[in-house]
């Protein structure tokens, strides 16, 4: 909201328009500011997990965030990151989407999961807690077993608890 729209709403004030656009050239989002701004060096872990990753809506298409947590995640040994089919397609969640349209929600949710289930992955990343969320309650609603994380959560040494079967949930 703040790097892309805030500062349409004072299109009408020059003063404000101007201090939020000068806002918005200051924000980042975290696997952009991470990979981007402070160009950090994937931290080394091990993980013997099979991953695949999530491309939440809004940092794909708004921000442009692609590239950059699959790089962040080359440091873990013996991890493998598995490419969705449709990595770039809709979970459902969408904010106040999954309440207007409950059946639609339903059904991009469970195209995700299958997508997730043919990857072969025990672990599912994503950058948007909305999505990781919505992913996680339908993952655990139909028994399946695939842990989610935050990718900053994994990147901070979530991969340790990765290792023990622990995730969203656990």
């Amino acid at each position: 909201m703040i790097k892309v729209h805030y500062s349409a709403l004072f299109k009408k004030d020059p003063g404000w328009h101007s201090r939020a656009e000068s806002l918005a050239q200051r924000c980042y989002e975290i696997l952009s500011f991470l990979h981007d701004v402070l160009k950090i060096v994937p931290p080394q872990g091990r993980c013997q997990s099979i991953a695949t990753y999530h491309d939440g809506c809004q940092g794909l298409r708004e921000l442009g965030i692609k590239h950059q947590p699959r790089e962040l995640l080359t440091g873990f040994k013996e991890l493998r990151l598995r490419e969705l089919k449709e990595p770039e397609a809709c979970c459902g969640f969408g904010g106040t989407f999954c309440v207007k349209y409950p059946d639609l929600s339903g059904r991009l949710v469970d195209d995700k999961v299958k997508d997730i289930a043919q990857t072969g992955a025990d672990i599912l990343l994503a950058g948007e807690m909305g999505c990781l969320l919505n992913i996680a309650g339908r993952l655990r609603r139909l028994g399946n077993p695939v842990r989610c994380f935050h990718t900053v959560e994994f990147l901070a040494g979530m991969a340790d608890r990765a290792a023990l079967g622990e995730g969203m949930d656990g």
